[in-house]
C-alpha cells in the first residue's frame, strides 16, 4: 500500500510541477510584455513625433539587418559549378527598382487624385520609363 501512495504522491507532484511551471511561464512572459508595452505606450501618448521617429528608425534598422545577415549568409554556401552566385549589383538594382516603384506609385496617385494632370502624366511617363530602364539594367547585370 505504502509503494501505490507514493507513486500517487509522486504523480502529484509531478502534475503540480508542470502546472506551476505553466503558471509561471505564463506570468513571466506578461509581466515581460507590459514592462516592453507600457513605456512604449507611454512615449507613443506623450511624444507623438519623437515615437514616430523612432519606430521608422527601429524598423530601417531592422531592415538594414536582415539584408546584412542575409548577404552575408549567401557568401558562406558553397556554390555549384552550374549556378553562378547572386550578383550584389542586380540586388541593389533590384532595391532601387522597388524603392523607385512605391515611390513613383504613391506621387502618381496623389497627383492623380488632386487633379494636378499637368505633373502627373509626365511623371508617370518618366516613372515608368525609370522603372524599364533599371528592368533592363537588372537584366544586363544577371547576364
Amino acid at each position: 500500500m505504502s509503494r501505490l501512495l507514493r507513486s500517487v504522491f509522486a504523480s502529484w507532484r509531478e502534475a503540480g510541477r508542470k502546472i506551476a511551471f505553466f503558471l509561471l511561464l505564463v506570468l513571466g512572459s506578461a509581466a515581460a510584455g507590459a514592462a516592453i508595452a507600457w513605456p512604449l505606450w507611454f512615449f507613443a501618448t506623450a511624444a507623438r513625433g519623437p515615437y514616430t521617429i523612432f519606430a521608422l528608425a527601429a524598423v530601417l534598422v531592422g531592415i538594414a539587418f536582415l539584408l546584412v545577415r542575409g548577404a552575408s549568409r549567401a557568401r558562406r554556401i558553397p556554390r555549384h559549378g552550374r549556378r553562378p552566385g547572386r550578383a550584389s549589383l542586380s540586388a541593389l538594382i533590384a532595391v532601387a527598382q522597388a524603392v523607385v516603384f512605391i515611390c513613383g506609385l504613391y506621387v502618381g496617385v496623389l497627383l492623380f487624385f488632386h487633379g494636378i494632370w499637368l505633373f502627373a502624366v509626365p511623371l508617370v511617363v518618366i516613372w515608368l520609363g525609370l522603372l524599364i530602364l533599371l528592368g533592363m539594367a537588372r537584366k544586363a547585370t544577371k547576364a
